[in-house]
């Protein structure tokens, strides 16, 4: 507080921007309600920033999943029998926390049997989906990896968005890995201490990203990439931001580099309290 002639005045500082992963748009937009009320207590005053690795990242765990199951929807009897398939044929695509807000979906009174008002209301779902992103997001960080996929869009329709979100490693990922080799050296240079190397998040894509020290191309490919693709989050956040996140492949990422972090509760010990 600093004293001025006649009235004090309060300076306040602006809390520090922070920078979100994939799992907090998807939480905020079908997360269970005491899940979405912790984030909106925590993220409240923040500006949020992101990058577009985690947009792509984004429509193709999102959109592009119930764009696949509106499809399928199109083509069954009754919404039920369109959840029931792709629940058996597509159930190590559809992350659960989209196949149970499709359920809740399906389970409306009023959409359970009628597959028009359902489609309607699907397509209503995928638009708002796309918009929920932009709508909480103030800033894009330098899209260092140059990632196309982050334009996918349904403005010409949904097999247009399939196609532009589909990887073609048409982007510059290896210029990211190249300008970051110290920071590959030090991420595998603890890798071995504790409690690193007892971070399964954390070591599971480790091999990929040791392999861009010697040679940045290796891991630019559809697989490595998503793989990876904590890895690039971290290296793309700058140096002024906090990361927020439920993954704890975080904890190890930004503690080596040096890097703010926020470490979320797990989905689940929020739904207990």
């Amino acid at each position: 507080m600093k004293k001025q002639t006649g009235k004090s005045k309060t300076t306040s500082i602006k809390p520090p921007d922070y920078y979100i992963e994939t799992s907090i748009p998807i939480k905020l937009l079908f997360g269970h309600t005491k899940v979405k009320s912790k984030l909106r207590e925590i993220l409240a005053g923040r500006r949020l920033s992101s990058s577009f690795y985690v947009l792509m990242e984004y429509k193709r765990t999102i959109v592009k999943t119930l764009i696949e199951f509106f499809y399928i929807a199109k083509e069954e009897d009754t919404p039920a029998d369109a959840l029931r398939y792709y629940t058996e044929t597509f159930s190590t695509r559809g992350p659960k926390i989209i196949l149970n807000a499709l359920a809740k979906l399906v389970g409306e009174s009023d959409l359970a049997n009628d597959k028009e008002k359902f489609l309607i209301k699907l397509e209503m779902l995928i638009e708002s989906a796309l918009r929920h992103f932009d709508n909480i997001v103030w800033n894009y960080v330098p899209n260092r990896t140059n990632c196309p996929l982050a334009k996918a869009s349904t403005g010409q329709g949904f097999d247009v968005f399939l196609r532009e979100i589909e990887c073609l490693t048409d982007c510059s990922v290896e210029k990211l890995w190249h300008q970051n080799r110290s920071r590959l050296k030090q991420l595998t240079a603890k890798a071995t201490d504790e409690p690193h190397k007892s971070n399964k998040g954390f070591q599971k894509p480790l091999s990929v990203v040791s392999s861009a020290i010697t040679d940045p191309s290796i891991p630019k490919s559809k697989t490595n990439c998503k793989k990876a693709g904590d890895f690039i989050i971290a290296l793309e956040m700058p140096d002024n931001m906090t990361l927020v996140t439920f993954d704890k492949a975080f904890e190890s990422i930004c503690t080596i580099l040096g890097r703010q972090y926020y470490l979320l509760p797990s989905p689940m010990s929020i739904q207990s309290t």
